[in-house]
């Protein structure tokens, strides 16, 4: 009797001491199993956006004349200021580094004779479209994020209208951009902007005055670029920087 007793006893201890197949798998597979949110794709803004918006063009103008080879003494010129619409395309190349090209409606400037060839007027008029590529150092302070940046820009001329100079022809040229300004970040993937780029740009150009003296001149067009608009965020893509 006390046999069996002693028996019963270590039998119990031993099913107390043994885990059972579910006690040893509990813990592994509470491991492996994931949480609601582990596979899950993390979802952020595309790095590309579009801005637009107004622009205004304050050219700070001068220019040089020749004829026949000699420089005409005291001559200058003056370029109109003008207002047009702006279209950006811009890429975050890292949270805080990206680039954007700048283009838009062409703008119609006139140039009129200053000093010395004052009396021809209005010397012409050209219709052109600057496109300014641009690398930009953003730094955001929550919806808050200013900008700046150096850049080139490459003016091409549409057309060429005559004044006082007809047979008028501008050359296509390349200049330097700096580029300052700041965003602010609205509901969803909106934000609104104030921008202003200083361009240094100068370009060729030749002619005829009174239909039969060959004319030429290097004209600064050196304008000042104040813009304002809003921005959009493309579509949304996984792993993507936000903005």
């Amino acid at each position: 009797m006390f046999l069996f007793l002693a028996a019963g006893i270590v039998q119990g201890q031993e099913q107390q001491s043994v885990p059972s197949f579910f006690d040893l798998a509990a813990p592994t597979l509470s491991a492996v199993s994931p949480s609601p949110s582990a596979g899950a794709k993390r979802v952020g803004e595309s790095p590309w956006y579009g801005r637009i918006g107004a622009v205004g063009a304050i050219y700070h103008s001068s220019a040089t004349f020749a004829t026949a080879g000699t420089a005409i003494p005291d001559a200058s010129a003056q370029v109109s200021n003008n207002k047009s619409l702006t279209l950006d395309v811009g890429y975050d190349i890292t949270r805080n580094i990206s680039t954007q090209l700048m283009l838009g409606i062409p703008p119609r400037p006139t140039i009129t004779g200053q000093g010395s060839v004052a009396q021809l007027g209005e010397l012409g008029a050209v219709r052109y479209g600057p496109g300014i590529l641009t690398g930009l150092y953003r730094v955001k302070w929550r919806a808050f994020q200013p900008y700046v940046g150096p850049g080139v820009v490459y003016a091409i001329f549409l057309k060429d209208h005559d004044g006082s100079v007809s047979d008028l022809h501008v050359a296509n040229n390349f200049g330097a951009v700096v580029q300052a300004g700041a965003e602010y970040k609205l509901a969803g993937r909106w934000s609104v902007f104030g921008d202003f780029k200083e361009v240094w740009l100068g370009v060729n150009a030749h002619g005829l005055i009174d239909g039969a003296i060959p004319v030429t001149a290097h004209v600064r067009l050196n304008p000042s670029l104040v813009s304002a608009g809003v921005k959009f965020r493309f579509g949304r893509v996984g792993g993507a920087p936000g903005s």
